[in-house]
């Protein structure tokens, strides 16, 4: 029998946590406490989904940094006819499958991604959601000829074939294959065989270009995307040619991204592409690149962490805010008010005396998470909510500058050493913008939802609990 994520691993009530917290204030929910903003949340996609739609290349948004039914719903819009997303773990596949079986009943196309190179233990769950959503819901990544033996185990369990895509190493390498190498070509050759005998089909190419991380413009970030692009594009002609059982003209869906790259293409849209910028000629190119594709074959670009954003993608730059220009931001790129995740701790300490200010937090390591951001040093800048200051983009002057498991050491805002030093009290609550969205939000069960497009009297108000999933 399938291991049963939602049996053995069963998710809270949310009709128990909407009845516990929905109409409090934030000041009085128990901390650490995950705050997500749904007005910044639903900004956020829309904007993606907008520059998709400007390129008219497919979206493929994926769930693991949130993990929630209700993210996932406002990734993929109302008007998607194809609702295409990507799990890190079969347990986010499992928790959506209702929303997608809905999905499915309205016809719309389904397609799950199981974003790892296929471990093969995970199969006869896949086979169980493959049988629940029905054919052609189920993708996985290939990159080792070892591991078409599951895909037959596959089409045993559930009836139809994996579609699958070829993890292509574009220069991330973390996994996939190089397009050109012996075991690359091998490797299509061998998924072309087996899908001669019904086991799998051959649906496309996939990069994660995880090394855009290390930029720090939208410049850069689409230079990635090319080579991510041009890279993929190279595997598909390949595997066209080496088709000597099928036909030629073989379309392949082409999915590249990792959020600086994907979200690179919100420069596109009409209000960025008219701004004054060095972007001009970058843009021009990658355009071209695409029509060039699309003429054979298509695309899509995935993302994750965009519908909340971070510390570690606004020192990338790689995209417009969604937001009207505003003084008291950076009217040329991202900044802490297009970030929609906010950690809430309690001061538990204060210490004047020491050589510079600094306090505790009765939150750590498991509640922030501990990923470093090359922008400062430190593990999350301190919002000025509730104390409000006059420093740039809403900051308080402090950052969370030491960590341990459930301690967190606010010292001085190392990016502003000049800013003003919002005064702390013990059993105050201070909101924090966390390095790494996806990471701080493993050690919360639920978002306390709040929602910024209210009146300014009803923004601290919880509106809602969204549940995450959990385990794998």
């Amino acid at each position: 029998m399938a291991f049963d994520a939602k049996a053995l691993l069963p998710l809270p009530s949310q009709a128990e946590l909407r009845k516990a917290f929905v109409g409090k204030k934030l000041e009085d929910v128990p901390t650490p406490a995950a705050v997500l903003d749904k007005a910044v949340v639903r900004r956020n996609c829309l904007q993606m989904l907008s520059a998709c739609g400007a390129l008219q290349v497919g979206l493929r948004p994926h769930v693991k940094t949130h993990k929630t039914v209700e993210v996932a719903q406002l990734q993929v819009g109302d008007q998607t006819k194809d609702v295409r997303v990507i799990v890190s773990t079969v347990a986010e596949a499992e928790h959506l499958s209702d929303f997608l079986l809905t999905c499915r009943k309205s016809q719309r196309s389904v397609n799950i991604l199981y974003g790892i190179p296929l471990p093969p233990s995970r199969i006869e769950r896949l086979a169980q959601l493959g049988k629940k959503l029905r054919s052609e819901s189920i993708s996985v990544l290939l990159d080792n000829k070892t591991q078409l033996q599951a895909t037959r185990a596959f089409k045993d369990m559930a009836g139809f074939p994996l579609k699958a895509f070829v993890k292509i190493d574009t220069g991330y390498h973390r996994a996939g294959v190089v397009v050109g190498t012996e075991k690359f070509n091998r490797l299509i050759i061998d998924i072309l065989e087996e899908e001669s005998r019904g086991t799998v089909e051959l649906l496309g190419f996939y990069s994660h270009a995880g090394h855009s991380y290390g930029g720090d413009s939208a410049l850069g970030a689409m230079e990635f995307l090319i080579v991510e692009l041009e890279g993929l594009e190279k595997a598909a002609n390949y595997a066209s040619t080496a088709r000597d059982h099928a036909p030629t003209n073989q379309k392949y869906l082409l999915s590249v991204g990792a959020t600086p790259t994907a979200t690179s293409i919100e420069n596109v849209l009409e209000r960025s592409a008219l701004a004054k910028s060095p972007m001009g000629e970058e843009i021009a190119k990658l355009k071209t690149v695409i029509q060039r594709i699309k003429a054979t074959h298509a695309i899509e670009v995935h993302a994750g962490v965009y519908p909340f954003l971070d510390m570690q993608q606004l020192a990338t730059q790689a995209s417009p805010s969604a937001l009207p220009a505003n003084p008291k931001y950076d009217p040329s790129g991202l900044s802490t008010a297009d970030i929609a995740l906010t950690i809430m701790a309690e001061v538990a300490s204060v210490y004047e005396s020491r050589d510079s200010p600094e306090a505790l937090i009765a939150a750590g390591s498991l509640g922030l998470g501990h990923d470093p951001c090359k922008s400062y040093n430190g593990w999350g800048i301190v919002s000025d909510w509730g104390m409000p200051t006059h420093n740039f983009e809403g900051r308080s002057g402090w950052q969370v500058g030491r960590i341990s498991q459930e301690h967190g050491i606010l010292t001085r805002d190392s990016q502003h050493e000049s800013h003003e030093l919002a005064e702390l009290k013990i059993g105050q609550k201070v909101r924090v913008w966390p390095n790494h969205a996806c990471i701080a939000g493993a050690g919360h069960g639920w978002y306390v939802v709040v929602d910024s497009s209210l009146p300014e009297e009803r923004r601290d108000q919880v509106v809602d609990v969204w549940v995450r999933c959990q385990g794998w």
